[in-house]
């Protein structure tokens, strides 16, 4: 028991027994009582009692002067427990349980500003893990999760609670990372290696291993190189692409050449058509290099349009007429399957007349003799636009390479073309002028079945007109 309250009940129970005292010297004192051992127990009985019950009476206020706070403060403590920070006790009395409540509350004080700040750095924490494009796991030392961010359940196609406490193993299940992750506990040091998840996903891993007081574990950080590794491709197939495409005109070029100063020169006849065949490969190397400073116009929006509304007819008519004559040497079948209502469209007939002819040119070359191919049109009221689509009876595309038909310098490895692949720049520019329109560009294809390009263009608003 605290001092001032020891001696607040020692003074009242000393006065208590002095007045107690007193009254029984007193009634002893009597002359009926001297000598008569009947009367002194009967005064000691009473003084017994009446100090009994003015001890109750002193120690009852007391106790529950002194316990009253205690209450309180065990209360204030459960409403703490439960979030409420701010409860708190006001001192009533200036003594000891008055100083422990100040001390108590001066306590509570800083221990919320601690757990402000803790709460805080929590929230940075979390702010950082949420946002950042690698995903993020940390292990204990047994390899249970114990964290894991949005980046990284989205790579494996699971949810936070799914995770949490489930192996390593089981949540990545890829033996490249799980065999990454025991070489870490095996060495103690931080690995590093790249692993390839299945044909979408390439990642690099990096994990490290921590020990901060008890805390021991893994920190695995993945990062996606997927885009790096479809950007690498790219650049593989251009140079693939581009040195096959340059060296087969050159090549010819060098033969004509040769031949010419060998013998040919002497035969006009022979020298005419080895010129006409260096003049046609000299314009293959011409296109090539258009094609590829227009996509790089293009791509770097140095290419304005000149969007109009236009008649869909306008669009597709000067195309089709272009490439009916190489359509009927082949003995193909050029078919126009146009709606007569269909409203205008907002857009550059020039770039739009580029994509139609790439579209019918490559059906036409990728479709064998009396195949069939559809120039269609019609309306999409969900996308408020015109759908145009180029169907054909061809050979399709491998759906491998569905996927990257419109990727730059891409080319399908397709057998049985008419005349020489192109530079699969074709498509790409196509892309970038659909997406310049605000329309959207896509295929669907079957191998031997034939392919559908299709494209949207937005209708033409009466502002437009």
């Amino acid at each position: 028991m605290f001092p001032h309250i020891r001696w607040r009940i020692a003074i009242s129970y000393f006065i208590l027994v002095a007045i107690v005292m007193g009254g029984l010297a007193a009634y002893l004192s009597r002359p009926d009582c001297i000598g008569d051992a009947r009367c002194v127990r009967q005064a000691v009985s009473t003084a017994a009692i009446l100090l009994l019950f003015g001890t109750a009476v002193v120690a009852i206020p007391v106790a529950a002067r002194t316990t009253r706070p205690v209450r309180q403060l065990s209360q204030i403590i459960q409403r703490i427990a439960t979030g409420e920070w701010e409860a708190r006790v006001l001192p009533q009395t200036r003594d000891e349980m008055g100083e422990l409540i100040l001390a108590f509350n001066n306590m509570m004080d800083q221990l919320r500003q601690q757990h402000l700040a803790l709460l805080e750095e929590n929230s940075q924490f979390n702010t950082v893990l949420n946002y950042m494009i690698d995903g993020v796991l940390i292990t204990d030392s047994e390899g249970s999760i114990r964290l894991i961010n949005p980046a990284a359940t989205k790579l494996f196609d699971l949810t936070e609670e799914s995770a949490l406490s489930r192996s390593f193993a089981e949540v990545v299940r890829h033996h490249q990372l799980i065999d990454l992750w025991q070489q870490c506990q095996k060495e103690g040091r931080e690995v590093t290696a790249a692993a390839e998840i299945g044909r979408e996903l390439f990642l690099q891993a990096i994990i490290t291993p921590f020990e901060e007081g008890w805390a021991k574990g893994y920190l695995v950080i993945l990062q996606d190189l997927t885009t790096v590794r479809h950007l690498q491709t790219v650049r593989r197939d251009f140079i693939s692409n581009v040195s096959h495409e340059l060296r087969t005109p050159l090549a010819s070029l060098r033969v004509i050449i040769e031949t010419l100063q060998d013998s040919a020169y002497d035969d006009p006849e022979t020298a005419v058509r080895f010129l006409d065949r260096a003049a046609s490969e000299i314009d293959v190397l011409t296109q090539m290099v258009a094609e590829l400073l227009e996509l790089s116009r293009i791509e770097s929006g140095q290419v304005p349009l000149r969007l109009q509304a236009t008649a869909v007819a306008d669009l597709l008519l000067k195309p089709l007429d272009r490439l009916k004559p190489q359509a009927e040497r082949a003995q193909i079948d050029l078919i126009l399957d146009l709606p007569a209502a269909l409203p205008k469209v907002q857009a550059d007939p020039e770039r739009i007349h580029q994509i139609v002819t790439n579209l019918l040119h490559n059906a036409i070359k990728f479709t064998p003799d009396e195949g069939e191919i559809t120039l269609q049109a019609h309306r999409d009221e969900a996308e408020n636009a015109v759908v145009i689509s180029v169907h054909d009876t061809g050979i399709g595309i491998p759906k491998e390479d569905v996927g990257r038909i419109f990727e730059r310098f891409y080319k399908s490895d397709r057998a049985r073309t008419r005349g020489r692949g192109g530079t699969g720049l074709g498509l790409a520019i196509s892309r970038h002028i659909v997406q310049a329109h605000n329309g959207r560009i896509w295929v669907k294809s079957k191998e031997q079945k034939g392919s559908s390009f299709y494209f949207t263009l937005p209708i033409a608003t009466p502002d437009d007109r």
